[in-house]
């Protein structure tokens, strides 16, 4: 019988998990029965798929409730507004994503932390491929301030949680390190956009850049200046 080692401690990202990172829970009823955790999930799932069809501006609350087959009602009893459903879409997108990381980091086991970021970019890859709204909501919820400050709140919690992920190999930590991830974030980030732009699957070379030129940047700072 093969035992597998799981010696990567993914609790950064289970944390990243069980914060609410909004100024006020957007959820205006948590779900605590099966039935409604279910509704909730329905309405979520729709929202995505929306999105992939016709972008943030096709998510109505009506749309939402036609398409999951249920009340308006029902919505508004979970979301008081647009702007706190399409915000509980994000973190929803968002959640699966880390959710997907933490499985993948344990299957894959990476010994360095160039491994561990590289299996989270490839990660973020798999989500865009399989996840409906996904690619989307990496970039905005809303064009409105509230929103914008959910998106940069919500970030930097999940880069934090990043690298004291990568700090299990011996990655630095300190404030100055949040910045530098946060950048290599979103040049991942980027470059799987315009990948995606260029194929439906993702152009191979531009995805293959998406996760090399990221690392690289990091290591350059690693580097001492001269």
């Amino acid at each position: 019988m093969t035992i597998r080692r799981c010696d990567v401690d993914v609790d950064p990202l289970k944390q990243y998990l069980e914060t609410d990172t909004s100024a006020e829970n957007s959820l205006r009823n948590n779900p605590q029965q099966e039935r409604s955790r279910q509704s909730l999930q329905s309405i979520l799932r729709v929202c995505g798929e929306i999105i992939d069809e016709a972008g943030h501006a096709g998510v109505t609350t009506a749309e939402v409730a036609k398409r999951a087959e249920m009340a308006i009602g029902t919505v508004y009893r979970f979301f008081p507004d647009r702007i706190a459903l399409m915000i509980g879409v994000y973190q929803y997108m968002q959640d699966q994503f880390v959710s997907l990381c933490i499985e993948r980091l344990l299957d894959e086991e990476p010994e360095t932390w160039q491994d561990a970021l590289g299996i989270m970019m490839d990660t973020s890859v798999v989500a865009r491929r399989t996840i409906p709204g996904f690619k989307a909501t990496q970039y905005r919820i809303l064009g409105d301030d509230e929103s914008q400050e959910q998106y940069t709140r919500s970030q930097r919690a999940y880069v934090s949680a990043v690298v004291k992920l990568l700090s299990q190999f011996d990655f630095p930590e300190d404030e100055r390190w949040i910045g530098h991830v946060s950048v290599a974030v979103e040049l991942s980030r980027a470059l799987q956009r315009l990948a995606f732009d260029q194929s439906p699957d993702g152009d191979q070379w531009l995805l293959q850049e998406a996760r090399a030129v990221p690392i690289a940047y990091l290591e350059g700072h690693l580097v001492p200046a001269v």
